[in-house]
């Protein structure tokens, strides 16, 4: 649920691109997709989503205070039901917070760090889906973060931000680097890539199948948006225009959607999830930052999570949840 913010432009257009009309709220577009559930839990606890399991079960993490996630739990978005799964642990001297939770195979896993003399070591912890104790399954020497962390049927993969995709089983043990992926990081499994962001260039470790595309695009696994908001399979095939007036703050999530920031009118920014494939856009009703301060003006992005599926902010105390599976139809 990162967020990135947009900038409010004064003039009549936004990065050059031309003013549009404003298009349908997302809730009126694709009602099926969204719902809107408290940002706190009943026992006044900070709800913070991280995936989808299904079309109603949302896997999340409850806190008190700032980054502290002190517990995973279900949360049944048609009934309001909760489910606490497991207490997270933060062992002494952690310095990143339970981060990258995913789900698949029977678990959940997820990564922190922590200080450990002059450097810092990663851990995965697992948890069976159904809920226990989390075990740390694997320990590591690292700089910088885990990124692309995902669970399959043999246990968690992962890379880091300087490159490098290792796995370990659910048992545990030492991570293992996976052949031939050397710079590369987890895109969507078993596909790999390069550079981290913009994934340009992919690779499916399983059957060694090679993709890549015109630099500066931002890529999926078979979709690509160039920085001229053009969208086109990784060969280039079916060149498209998009309804995009600004370029797209992250890879379309499966393969179709991305979120950017838009102006509708002088003065007016709003920030619009785009269809790629149908060509449909909705406005999340995101509200513009409060007028003071160095990001006056601006407006927060919100971002696909890791799952691809889940679009998750906060609005008036609320925290509004788009299911990217049921959105589009």
């Amino acid at each position: 649920m990162r967020i990135l913010l947009a900038t409010l432009a004064l003039a009549g257009t936004l990065n050059g691109a031309a003013l549009v009309e404003r298009p349908p709220l997302v809730q009126n577009l694709w009602p099926q997709a969204v719902h809107v559930i408290p940002a706190v839990s009943a026992d006044g606890r900070a709800v913070t989503p991280r995936l989808l399991l299904d079309d109603d079960t949302l896997l999340a993490t409850v806190a008190k205070g700032f980054e502290r996630a002190e517990a995973l739990v279900t949360y049944k978005m048609s009934s309001g039901e909760t489910t606490e799964l497991a207490d997270l642990p933060l062992p002494p001297r952690t310095v990143v917070h339970p981060s990258g939770v995913a789900a698949g195979a029977g678990h959940i896993a997820w990564w922190t760090a922590r200080r450990d003399g002059t450097g810092r070591v990663g851990e995965i912890w697992s948890v069976p889906l159904t809920g226990g104790d989390p075990v740390a399954i694997a320990a590591f020497a690292l700089t910088g973060t885990v990124t692309g962390l995902e669970l399959t049927a043999q246990g968690v993969v992962w890379s880091t931000d300087t490159g490098g995709v290792w796995r370990v089983p659910y048992a545990g043990g030492r991570p293992e680097a996976v052949p031939g992926t050397t710079g590369q990081h987890v895109l969507k499994w078993p596909w790999v890539g390069s550079p981290a962001r913009e994934f340009t260039t992919a690779v499916n470790v399983e059957t060694g199948e090679r993709r890549a595309t015109r630099a500066g695009a931002l890529c999926g696994v078979t979709l690509c948006v160039g920085p001229d908001r053009l969208a086109s399979a990784r060969s280039g095939a079916g060149l498209r225009a998009t309804k995009l007036t600004d370029p797209p703050v992250s890879r379309p999530a499966r393969d179709r959607f991305v979120t950017s920031s838009t102006m509708a009118g002088p003065g007016e920014i709003w920030a619009g999830l785009y269809d790629l494939m149908s060509g449909q856009v909705a406005d999340l009703g995101v509200k513009p930052l409060p007028a003071k301060g160095v990001q006056a003006g601006g407006i927060a992005i919100p971002v696909p999570a890791s799952d691809d599926r889940l679009l998750s902010f906060q609005q008036d105390g609320r925290l509004v949840i788009i299911d990217l599976a049921r959105a589009g139809s």
